[in-house]
């Protein structure tokens, strides 16, 4: 396993780049492929050493409504629950989302649990007319797609 140190110099370069990303995202940024999001999910979640839950509430054109850090686990698991993502997706009047999470083990594929989760999830927003676009996984600086794998 290796140790990385960010000293205080870096950290504060990382978080003014995450501040610029944040807001090109929230300004209305039509996502065309998974690559739109890659760097702004790296930045947010990859040197995280908790799972975190979130989800990327789209209105029909694909542009950002807001992102959104639901649910925040352990090291090694995050509970999630589908009723509570149903929820905001209709506070929000979203017609589409991405779900996104971490590994801070660093292995970005998809576990068995992760499949199950997003198989619960589009079936619980496919009966409100939503539709999972995507649910990407970071793991430091690597990113999977699920839609990419064939498994959305």
């Amino acid at each position: 396993m290796t140790i990385v140190t960010i000293n205080e110099h870096d950290l504060d370069i990382i978080n003014q780049a995450k501040a610029i990303i944040a807001k090109y995202m929230h300004t209305g940024k039509k996502l065309c492929s998974p690559n739109d999001v890659k760097d702004y999910l790296i930045l947010n979640l990859g040197l995280l050493d908790y799972e975190e839950f979130c989800v990327l509430y789209l209105n029909n054109q694909n542009q950002v409504i807001v992102f959104e850090k639901l649910f925040r686990g352990t090291i090694n698991e995050t509970s999630v629950y589908p009723r509570e993502i149903a929820k905001q997706v209709i506070c929000y009047n979203a017609i589409s989302v991405i779900l996104v999470h971490n590994h801070p083990s660093g292995e970005p594929l998809p576990s068995k649990e992760d499949v199950k989760l997003t198989q619960q999830i589009e079936s619980v927003l496919s009966l409100i007319d939503v539709k999972v676009l995507d649910h990407f996984i970071v793991a430091k600086q690597k990113i999977v797609s699920m839609k990419e794998l064939g498994i959305i």
